[in-house]
């Protein structure tokens, strides 16, 4: 087990930890746990980001093709934003952290 440095971690990480020691014990929080932790919590960082970009904008748009047909197109924050949301499933699978199936659907 390694000791943990609360001063530098976000309240994000903070959480996630709590919740791994309430699904694997105290006992459970491995380097490699800690490390996947981490990058889940950036990970939701930048998915808080692009939903805030996403909500102001929109997720697609609308723009003039080469012969001035109208074309649809993905914000590329939207395109981005389902990426993270992919990987961040992959993620709390990794950890063993479950996710209720209506905030998989609500994606």
């Amino acid at each position: 087990m390694i000791p943990l440095d609360t001063t530098q971690m976000t309240e994000i990480e903070k959480n996630l930890i709590q919740d791994y020691k309430q699904e694997h014990g105290s006992e459970g929080l491995t380097y490699r746990a800690k490390q996947l932790i981490s990058t889940l919590a950036s990970m939701i960082e930048d998915e808080q980001r692009l939903e805030a970009v996403c909500k102001q904008h929109g997720s697609a748009y609308m723009t003039k093709g080469d012969k001035g047909q109208e074309v649809h197109k993905h914000r590329p924050e939207h395109v981005e934003l389902m990426k993270v949301r992919q990987m961040k499933l992959q993620y709390l699978k990794q950890l063993g952290l479950g996710v209720a199936k209506d905030q998989v659907e609500a994606w």
